[in-house]
């Protein structure tokens, strides 16, 4: 055991090394450039939402501008960080026009997952930021490491590589998205330096509670009543190895008009049944399924790799797909996906 503990504290030590010719291809990148166009994947989260107002912020220090967009809006649980007003559900047209000269992504493996025609088609060039295992490295210069815990992580090393001032809202953001990416310090991805670069923004002037209180305390009857519902639609399937729920449409006509992140953290609930090696969410999302995929490290499955035969991807542990079609009811009580 201690073994391959060292030999894990190795890697990532070694990567660390590794990051510093990413770090001044990065730093060069936003040198050479004056306005760039920020962007997540579609319907943002803790850690690419907080990562992407993070570097607006540092790239307002430096006399940049910047534009966040991000696909489907800032959920309720995010619009505590500062500067969420300001981001666009979409690239505003004079921004693909010669106005703008690069684009930083954050937590997308390619960049189709941005959900923005704009950004897809445009030949601006790009920097490609991101932790996830499965990245296809599409940037023009790519500064990806799965060894992190988090966007919000890496983009901490990135910040004190450039000398930048980390203010209360940069620390805010970035904690954000550590804290949210990690389940609260909980998942398997928590390491050493996760602790450190939370404990160092804290100084900072981020506050742990506070983030929590809005990410994970912040829910109505109505959200509730929806966690009631996918609860019910919960079945264990092969030998109760695998803990799958869907919520439909009908249950959504039930339940009332949501905000898109009522379910957070709902599939991370579903894992931790016994005996389960894996938990499965499905909902509808308009004419699509949204599907999300969780595991631990002590289970040994590798659900990134269920995802990738989806469409999706992910971490080992944490991944996400998205189906064309609809969820239906059987005659069985169970569902079935009608295109």
């Amino acid at each position: 055991m201690k073994l391959k503990r060292k030999t894990k504290v190795a890697k990532i030590q070694k990567q660390m090394q590794n990051n510093t010719p990413a770090f001044e291809e990065a730093k060069k990148f936003i040198e050479s450039k004056n306005r760039f166009i920020l962007a997540s994947h579609a319907r943002t989260d803790g850690d690419d939402g907080g990562s992407m107002l993070a570097m607006s912020f540092i790239l307002q220090s430096l006399n940049k501008a910047a534009i966040p967009v991000a696909k489907g809006g800032v959920p309720l649980t995010l619009q505590f960080l500062p500067k969420q007003n300001e981001i666009f559900d979409d690239v505003p047209n004079e921004a693909i026009k010669e106005f703008y000269d690069g684009i930083i992504l954050f937590g997308c493996n390619n960049k189709q997952r941005t959900g923005l025609d704009k950004v897809i088609n445009s030949n601006l060039p790009v920097l490609n930021i991101d932790h996830h295992q499965d990245n296809a490295r599409f940037g023009d210069i790519n500064l990806v490491d799965e060894t992190k815990s988090s966007v919000a992580e890496l983009v901490f090393d990135f910040i004190k590589f450039l000398g930048v001032e980390i203010t209360p809202d940069i620390s805010k953001c970035l904690l954000t998205g550590i804290f949210t990416d990690t389940g609260s310090f909980m998942h398997s991805n928590t390491q050493a330096s996760t602790l450190e670069a939370a404990g160092e923004l804290m100084k900072y002037g981020a506050r742990v509670d506070k983030i929590h209180e809005f990410t994970y305390q912040n829910k109505d009857i109505r959200g509730l009543k929806a966690w009631g519902k996918a609860l019910e639609n919960t079945r264990l399937a092969k030998n109760n190895e695998i803990a799958i729920s869907v919520i439909t449409e009908e249950d959504l006509r039930e339940i009332g008009d949501l905000p898109s992140d009522t379910f957070g953290g709902f599939v991370e609930t579903l894992n931790k049944i016994p005996g389960t090696r894996f938990a499965m969410f499905l909902r509808q999302d308009g004419n699509k399924i949204k599907g999300s995929i969780r595991s631990e490290e002590n289970k040994k499955m590798d659900v990134s790799f269920l995802a990738k035969l989806l469409g999706g991807g992910g971490h080992k542990l944490a991944a996400g797909f998205e189906l064309e079609g609809r969820l239906k009811r059987t005659a069985d009580g169970g569902w079935k996906i009608e295109k």
